[in-house]
């Protein structure tokens, strides 16, 4: 069931598009969209973002009794759902193709998954998470699994006769997979009134294309399976042309994924390796202070930096008695009036107020106001006050921090 429908505007000008060859996101015919691969602090962990397109693979193993008709092999499982509550979205033809071209393909050399001869091998399985749907979900998926793949280690292990030793990371290195190939799976989308088949699919061009092609190809140009999703006729011209350019971007998509997987471990020997955490910039942050002691406090240190922040809070302080319907802000006017006043360093208790408010409560005799205060004593957060309801009390003031 398709959970964005598409209304017959948007189908009439994605074809009026394709009849002129022309792709709703500028791409060329043959462009693919920009790729990124992350690892995780886990081996196996890998986040693949194809455009919008976004799909967590993670990979895990256990000891598993082996198939009677293959006693001596180990078993590899592959499943791919849509994250979140939506279960609409029937993913089962993708976790049948992908099966399907990694295990018939032989890409992993499972007799090497044994450890005892009928008894117990290891299992792989690989879990798919679709976080966002754009368009080329099988492409997407089968990245994110060869990634996964390339990049997992399981735990080393020794038989004793009888009992089998499994060894933990800190007492031996674990060990990679054996892959023999890297498939990986390239997706077309044909418009054959047009003449117009374009690689690396949106998810509008998938849903108006007459016929959508998936040719799997290794590294080595080998092919290993073609699926066919349509009811549009394919010429062998077509197919031939579709297979020359799916085996040079399955080439391409490799050696990134592996150059990927090389910059990973070269971090993690470096231990400098941040997982899938996304990094808090300064932009994506929230700036709060105003002096060059606390430049930047975002999401990720911000708990570090309660005690510290607390600490900073302990600074002299200025009594000022405040009429009603006296306001205090910070606009962007007060921060260019302390860049104005921080190249004077004569002024040694600054305190700034809001001008408006300045010039509305100079009048009253009984207001004191201040133009400014020291900078030193800014804090990244400022909001600390105490009211006294007696009028008469020259408690009744505001402290500003």
């Amino acid at each position: 069931m398709n959970l964005n429908p598409l209304s017959d505007c948007e189908r009439t000008f994605i074809l009026e598009a394709a009849s002129q060859k022309i792709r709703l996101d500028g791409r060329k015919k043959d462009e693919y969209r920009p790729l990124k691969i992350e690892f995780g602090l886990d081996w196996g962990n890998c986040l693949v973002t194809l455009g919008c397109t976004r799909v967590f693979a993670q990979v895990s193993c256990e000891i598993y009794q082996p198939n009677n008709s293959r006693p001596n092999e180990g078993v590899l499982q592959i499943s791919a759902e849509l994250a979140g509550d939506n279960k609409l979205n029937d993913l089962t033809k993708i976790n049948q193709v992908l099966e399907r071209f990694y295990k018939d393909s032989k890409c992993i050399d499972l007799e090497a998954l044994c450890i005892i001869a009928e008894e117990k091998v290891w299992k792989i399985k690989v879990d798919l998470s679709v976080l966002n749907l754009d368009g080329n979900i099988l492409g997407c998926c089968s990245i994110a699994t060869l990634a996964a793949l390339m990049h997992f280690r399981h735990p080393d292990v020794m038989s004793t006769g009888e009992k089998v030793i499994v060894y933990s990371s800190s007492e031996r290195d674990p060990i990679p997979l054996s892959l023999h190939h890297h498939p990986v799976i390239v997706n077309f989308a044909i418009f054959e009134k047009y003449d117009f088949i374009i690689l690396d699919p949106s998810l509008l061009e998938d849903n108006v294309c007459d016929n959508k092609l998936s040719i799997c190809f290794n590294n080595h140009r080998e092919m290993c399976g073609v699926d066919i999703e349509g009811c549009a006729s394919l010429s062998q011209e077509l197919l031939v042309n579709c297979s020359n350019q799916a085996a040079s971007m399955a080439i391409k998509l490799v050696d990134k994924i592996k150059s990927a997987i090389q910059i990973d471990i070269k971090n993690r020997s470096s231990e400098s390796i941040k997982g899938l955490e996304p990094a808090v910039s300064e932009e994506n942050g929230l700036k709060l202070c105003l002096s060059n002691k606390f430049n930047f406090v975002g999401p990720s240190n911000r708990e570090d930096k309660i005690e510290e922040i607390d600490e900073k809070m302990d600074v002299d302080q200025k009594v000022i008695k405040i009429t009603d319907g006296t306001a205090f802000t910070t606009s962007q006017n007060n921060l260019h009036q302390i860049n104005d006043v921080k190249q004077n360093e004569k002024n040694d208790d600054l305190i700034v107020i809001d001008a408006e408010s300045s010039e509305s409560s100079s009048s009253d005799e009984s207001v004191e106001v201040v133009s400014h205060y020291k900078l030193e004593d800014v804090r990244p957060i400022i909001g600390k006050y105490v009211v006294s309801d007696d009028e008469n009390s020259d408690s009744g003031t505001i402290i500003l921090d």
